[in-house]
């Protein structure tokens, strides 16, 4: 009977502000008692939680609404003598939307337009957090995350680091997307937020239609210090959206996967992910040359952080440079590695991925016909020096120095020809004919002054 009063007080009092006041639907949002819709973009930031938008771009994504979610004003309840009561208490795995100077820097740069964000609350004030393994750890022991895109799918960024722990400061939250590979947030330049930057919340007691969405996280810790990623599984997407593009299918080369494991352990093993192996000095040519690899094209990619097949294809999507490396039309072998090691005490895990390709070379016509006019020079001049032998006037030695030397020169075009004819490439020992042959003409022109003299 109690709880039906207090019922109809309630009721009495909503209709009451509605009637007093014109603008009392305003009213009862700031009290946080009726919420209001908002839209989210399509990144992808918050999902499996909301969905990803369809566009090709960063910048088309976001300009798509893929979820209407209801959410509460923060911090709701009433102000009163610089007092909040009856206002929203916020908790870890709340949803919330915020603006402030970062959220519009950050997504004018990357979306072209100044916008607020929507990301999920993972530590509160007096929290120490860490990243490390690919998990979140909260006050030293594994944060459950069944809102994640994928487990073990956490990694440092330049404001937190992997390994490195930060304890949140009074007033202000550390906020994650759901999906941690295309998520923007605290991680990054983002930093922590202040409270005072919420607009809205969404508390976690009120997430359950979206639950459908989450997975278990029964088995995540059992995958702790191994690799996560199914290269047959990868390389079967890849082919799929290689095939959408009408590329034709890579295919997978144990040396190129050699090659990339070797690339990764020395990675790991002296701290250095450049492409250009600015400190290890072990680069890809030398990985290549190493495992016996023959082509005409290599190329390399890399990733940091514990990767499924769909997450790892999506990263390298996301990102323009990385979308044609692995679209590329001048690639038909690929091998891959992913390597756990640990750096500065750190488990790290290193994705390299080596493609291998050919391409022919379409030399100019120009260019062949040169090496055509050289080799029938040298057909008309060697009978006229051949005549010479047996002459006493001639020194035969220097004589047969220079025949020796056409007749090699010849030779060696005619491999040239036959490479220059067939639109193939030069071997590195048809290469050093090349070479050869400017250093035998120069010799010949010296033994023929000798021979007029």
């Amino acid at each position: 009977m109690r709880k039906f009063i207090l019922l109809i007080i309630q009721l009495f009092l909503l209709l009451f502000i509605y009637i007093t006041y014109s603008n009392g639907r305003n009213i009862l949002l700031n009290l946080g008692l009726i919420k209001e819709t908002i839209y989210i973009a399509g990144t992808g930031s918050m999902y499996p939680t909301f969905p990803k938008g369809e566009g090709e771009t960063d910048i088309k994504r976001a300009q798509e609404t893929v979820a209407w979610p209801l959410m509460q004003k923060y911090p709701g309840g009433l102000d009163l003598l610089g007092f909040n009561f009856l206002g929203y208490t916020l908790k870890r795995g709340d949803i919330i939307d915020f603006e402030n100077s970062k959220t519009r820097e950050i997504s004018a740069k990357q979306y072209g337009k100044e916008a607020g964000f929507v990301k999920r609350i993972i530590a509160l004030p007096g929290d120490t957090l860490e990243i490390r393994d690919g998990f979140v750890y909260l006050n030293k022991s594994i944060f459950k995350e069944p809102y994640t895109a994928a487990p073990r799918s956490t990694f440092g960024g330049q404001f937190l680091a992997d390994c490195q722990s930060i304890v949140v400061p009074n007033g202000q939250l550390f906020v994650m997307g759901d999906n941690r590979k295309s998520s923007l947030d605290s991680r990054f330049e983002l930093g922590l937020i202040n409270y005072e930057d919420i607009i809205h919340v969404m508390p976690k007691h009120a997430q359950t239609p979206y639950e459908k969405s989450w997975r278990q996280t029964d088995t995540d810790e059992l995958n702790a210090n191994k690799p996560t990623l199914n290269i047959d599984e990868f390389i079967t997407l890849l082919n799929q959206e290689r095939e959408e593009k009408k590329a034709s299918a890579l295919k997978y080369n144990e040396l190129l996967r050699q090659s990339a494991k070797k690339r990764a352990e020395i990675m790991l093993a002296t701290n250095d992910f450049s492409i250009e192996a600015t400190r290890s000095g072990y680069t890809l040519e030398d990985s290549i040359q190493d495992v016996g690899y023959e082509n005409i094209l290599y190329a390399e990619s890399l990733a940091r952080g514990y990767f499924q097949a769909s997450e790892l294809l999506d990263n390298l999507l996301h990102f323009p440079e990385t979308k044609n490396f692995i679209l590329s039309y001048d690639y038909q072998d690929i091998g891959i590695a992913p390597v756990v090691g640990n750096v500065n005490n750190c488990p790290v895990q290193a994705v390299v991925i080596h493609l291998g390709g050919y391409q022919p070379p379409n030399y100019k016509k120009e260019d062949i016909e040169s090496w055509q006019k050289l080799y029938e020079n040298l057909k008309e001049v060697i009978p006229s020096w051949e005549k010479a032998k047996n002459a006493e006037s001639v020194n035969q030695e220097t004589l047969n120095s220079l025949l020796t030397s056409l007749y090699r020169r010849m030779s060696n075009i005619e491999k040239i020809l036959y490479k220059l004819n067939n639109n193939l490439w030069l071997s590195k020992e048809e290469k050093a004919l090349v070479e050869e042959d400017q250093k035998l003409a120069s010799e010949e022109d010296e033994l023929i002054r000798k021979l007029n003299q």
